[in-house]
């Protein structure tokens, strides 16, 4: 599995619509997810949506509708 900053770096250079869905995951947590759910580390965040499977779609959707449950993903 790749770490977080090579997912994000990989997802920087392709860009967010040729990314693959961990890519896209991180684009998402790197550059809005503290706008929805507030002071969260896009790290922490990213790396416990994927331990429990979580796509992309589903991290945004629980982002606008729990944003609490998104910073349980940190820990």
């Amino acid at each position: 599995m790749r770490t977080y900053d090579e997912t994000l770096a990989q997802a920087r250079k392709v860009g967010n619509a040729n990314a693959d869905d961990a890519g896209a995951m991180a684009l998402y947590c790197a550059d809005i997810l503290q706008f929805i759910v507030g002071a969260a580390s896009p790290k922490l965040v990213w790396e416990g949506a994927q331990r429990r499977g979580m796509t992309h779609l589903e991290l945004a959707r629980l982002a606008q509708s729990n944003p609490t449950a998104v910073h349980d993903l940190m820990w």
